[in-house]
């Protein structure tokens, strides 16, 4: 490079690496010292430069960092020849660095070149710190071409919403095009050396092109929950399996591992204390037993067991459209993107969910939405806001209309007892984080509901004796009274569960949250005080 770039933090010209390497766009309320290091990225900005010059064929004269997301430092690239990209950085806290760059690039290409989703092309990318001078894992992509859907959507009209529902709806389809072997995530052969892996991986290879046949292989998962926090540290097998009872077996027995092997008792003066049995461990562990002793019998049918790859993260920022056609022109994060079983997999994208509260959604599928009964007396700002939330209404269910005409999908999200078949597994992996009460719960309705969700002529494992049921029904009305009493306290302090707060307002709503423990009963308010030092933490347990 003739001259150094010049180097950007959301737009401001700065000469500190420091600004670029840190986390800037957030600040907690408690556990700083966890959250901050866990999004630090120690790359070399000069370096960076370099090998996108390199990659691109012209000079990078500008890098600005322009976003820091959930799990991602993203940054703007400029060239002197007007063309851009866009370069990611995993933080520390999203799973295993190596896996999950390789991981994220394999499926990327994949998935435009096999199933023919439109997806940015990789121009270059890292996923072992020491082969470059950049210090870091990272992926520079082209620019995705056309507007983010988030930024276009509430000024769109109705028929261009449904086309691109429409269009989101298709390219869900082509992710039932391709039926593999095995459960796992997807890899280039060469980086899964060393590692679990499988190249036989495709059920009918004669619908694959050879170059993809002798490109890719499954190996183990970069499913986050597998890998989060200490999880990292074990020894345990992630895969790839060969069948869905090992996956399911094999994340619970991953949670059970971290617990024998790093959980603590907790003592009633924890901040996170709730109750004995869920502050011990090998309570912990012996719940997880039951849901293993369940798992064998709650298999779904083979075809709705088959191993499926699938966008795990469809929400309106990682879709991006034409403004001229309103169809879809890629889609973007591909950073936990696995392959799993089909009933697990293909649920409803979340990009056009219906969150609002006004409209009642219709219990038939060919049913509209209606509105409140009370609409003709409303005023006229509120009557603007509820025809809001019934346009979202009218495109949730016009999603699902589009989802069950697929037969594949439809099987899928009509499954009979869809949530215990599959809720279970995701509470089990969060138990020491969440709290026990929701996963027993799911237990007790197992139990009831065991003949609808194994079949009739199928022993049911589990057994709670009247004093157990009662307990676990106190413990969910206790946990639902509490969640409600901590929703109040976090919506006056601007936050979230994990205390995270824009900068500016840290210093304001530091102090006011300092305010909340020697006024907080947790014996009458079902737990502690939910912003403070010691707290429950995903991305460090």
């Amino acid at each position: 490079m003739s001259r150094p770039p010049v180097l950007a933090v959301f737009g401001q010209v700065t000469n500190d690496f420091e600004a670029l390497r840190r986390h800037t766009s957030n600040r907690w309320l408690y556990d700083e010292n966890i959250h901050l290091p866990a999004r630090y990225v120690g790359f070399d900005p000069l370096a960076l430069a370099r090998e996108a010059s390199s990659a691109v064929g012209a000079e990078c004269v500008r890098v600005d960092k322009v976003c820091e997301g959930r799990n991602n430092k993203i940054f703007w690239l400029s060239f002197e020849d007007g063309r851009e990209a866009v370069a990611r950085f995993p933080y520390p806290l999203a799973g295993p660095p190596h896996l999950l760059t390789s991981s994220e690039v394999a499926t990327m290409e994949f998935a435009r070149e096999v199933l023919k989703i439109p997806v940015p092309k990789v121009i270059a990318w890292c996923s072992r710190p020491e082969s470059t001078s950049v210090g870091a894992e990272f992926i520079i992509t082209e620019v995705a071409h056309g507007i983010e859907l988030s930024k276009a959507w509430d000024s769109l009209e109705n028929k261009q919403r449904m086309r691109i529902v429409g269009d989101l709806t298709h390219l869900h389809s082509k992710f039932f095009s391709v039926r593999f072997t095995h459960h796992g995530s997807l890899y280039f052969k060469a980086d899964v050396e060393g590692v679990p892996h499988t190249t036989n991986m495709f059920a009918d290879p004669a619908g694959i092109p050879e170059e993809a046949r002798s490109k890719y292989a499954i190996g183990p998962s970069v499913n986050w929950e597998l890998w989060r926090g200490t999880r990292k540290q074990l020894d345990t097998y992630r895969g790839p399996w060969s069948d869905c009872l090992s996956l399911v077996t094999d994340t619970i027995r991953c949670q059970q591992e971290r617990l024998a092997k790093f959980a603590k008792p907790r003592i009633p003066t924890d901040a996170s204390f709730l109750d004995e049995e869920d502050a011990s461990p090998a309570f912990h562990i012996k719940v997880l037993d039951q849901l293993i002793s369940c798992a064998p019998a709650t298999m779904p049918s083979p075809e709705l067991c088959v191993p499926t790859l699938w966008h795990t993260d469809m929400h309106q920022g990682n879709i991006f459209v034409d403004p001229s056609t309103f169809m879809i022109t890629s889609i973007i994060d591909w950073q936990w993107a696995t392959i799993a079983p089909l009933y697990m997999q293909a649920t409803i994208p979340r990009a056009f969910f219906y969150t609002g509260h006004n409209i009642e959604l219709p219990s038939q599928r060919l049913g509209k939405p209606r509105l409140p009964p009370d609409f003709d007396s409303l005023s006229a700002d509120q009557k603007r806001s509820v025809m809001e939330e019934y346009k979202d209404a009218a495109m949730f269910v016009w999603q699902q209309h589009l989802i069950l005409e697929d037969p594949i999908w439809s099987a899928a999200v009509r499954l009979p007892q869809y949530t215990l078949r599959t809720r279970p597994l995701v509470e089990a992996s969060r138990t020491w984080t969440d709290g026990l009460t929701t996963l027993r719960s799911l237990l007790l309705r197992m139990r009831d509901e065991w003949s609808a969700l194994a079949g009739d002529g199928t022993p049911c494992p589990l057994e709670f004796s009247k004093e157990e049921e009662e307990r676990i029904q106190m413990l969910v009305e206790r946990r639902d009274n509490y969640a409600e009493i901590v929703g109040v306290v976090l919506e006056s302090l601007q936050t979230t569960y994990d205390g995270m707060v824009p900068p500016e307002y840290y210093d304001a709503l530091r102090k006011k949250c300092e305010e909340g423990p020697p006024l907080w009963d947790a014996e009458a308010l079902g737990g502690p005080f939910p912003l403070q030092e010691g707290m429950r933490n995903l991305i460090a347990e």
